[in-house]
């Protein structure tokens, strides 16, 4: 396991990190995400010994990596660390690449760089210099790399960022799959929502060095404990609202209480998160315009707007035929919609 604890760290002119603790598991990806300046690099590079830790501890299956008085070089660490480029040896081809953290006999690190390249799909490759390899390839290489001396612990700073979409997909998975095969402990750093639900088994969300929120990508995305956290997940809209009895009123009309989940406000100005997919849409001629349709595979995505000029983005099935220029009304499913006190930053 391992544990940041307390962990807090300032640059000169600001605050990266305050009280930070959390816990990544062996076998796991904890992914950490938040804007930028949240302090999830921050925390990566303390894992892997990149900067000196100011106050808490970094501890690894019980043995300090950092901590006061303590502090285990980066290269002594049992940490594999994949950039956003791959940083790879331009003058090595990727059979030395993939061996250069390795030692012991040649024969053990020759079969470690083939059972590597095997496991990555480039059997074939060992040869092959950097600069003739695609963007994919190259990450491939660097997770390769970053592996092959059999490190507890696997970091990734935004390795996917500069890929194409679904290149970035199967990566992940292949290095998910690897990381659970191998009970290695992964974290990774990213900005992307849709990255974190499909990679993580653990998300911790950071904003202005604080952690948020801590848990599965199931309770992360079912119940977000702030707006901001609901609308990063599920692509969220905010909308003001007034509650007062059993109603809840707003630019786009009245809706009932059923339609809030969980724990909401019941009373008073609150702001809505809404989901695209937590509306319905129905034809209703002394309803709100419709302004633009996207298509979305077998889904619609309608832009409905309100008498204020508000606008929300609701799917809707292809069979409902809407199109520029309707006028709709929209219907929460109940339970769907997110409701928080007005005065929560946005």
């Amino acid at each position: 396991m391992l544990e940041f604890n307390d962990i807090s760290h300032a640059y000169a002119d600001r605050t990266a990190l305050r009280d930070v603790t959390l816990r990544a598991m062996p076998g796991e990806v904890t992914c950490l995400i938040g804007p930028s300046g949240c302090g999830k690099t921050t925390l990566l590079r303390l894992a892997a010994g990149l900067l000196p830790l100011q106050s808490g501890s970094v501890v690894l299956d019980g043995e300090p990596l950092s901590a006061p008085g303590r502090l285990v070089p980066p290269e002594k660490r049992p940490v594999g660390l994949v950039f956003q480029e791959g940083a790879l040896f331009p003058h090595l081809n990727v059979a030395q690449n993939i061996a250069f953290g390795l030692t012991g006999p040649a024969a053990t690190r020759k079969a470690m760089v083939a059972a590597l390249l095997d496991m990555i799909g480039l059997v074939g490759f060992e040869n092959r210099l950097p600069h003739t390899l695609s963007g994919g390839q190259r990450q491939r290489v660097a997770l390769a790399r970053a592996m092959a001396p059999e490190p507890k612990v696997l970091l990734f700073d935004e390795p996917y960022a500069n890929l194409d979409t679904q290149l970035r997909r199967d990566l992940r998975e292949q290095a998910r799959r690897m990381i659970r095969r191998t009970g290695m402990i992964g974290v990774m750093v990213t900005h992307d929502p849709e990255e974190v639900l499909e990679m993580a088994d653990r998300i911790a969300i950071l904003e202005e060095g604080v952690v948020q929120q801590t848990g599965t990508p199931e309770d992360v995305f079912d119940n977000p404990s702030t707006a901001k956290i609901a609308a990063m997940f599920g692509s969220g809209q905010s909308l003001k609202a007034d509650l007062s009895g059993a109603t809840l009123t707003h630019a786009f009309g009245e809706w009932p209480m059923s339609c809030l989940h969980g724990d909401a406000p019941r009373m008073g100005p609150v702001r809505l998160v809404i989901r695209p997919d937590a509306l319905t849409v129905k034809q209703d001629m002394a309803g709100y315009p419709v302004l633009d349709t996207r298509l979305g595979g077998q889904k619609l995505l309608v832009h409905v707007e309100a008498q204020d000029g508000q606008i929300l983005r609701v799917i809707a099935d292809r069979s409902s035929a809407v199109k520029i220029g309707d006028h709709v009304r929209l219907e929460p499913l109940e339970g769907s919609i997110f409701a928080y006190p007005d005065g929560e930053p946005r």
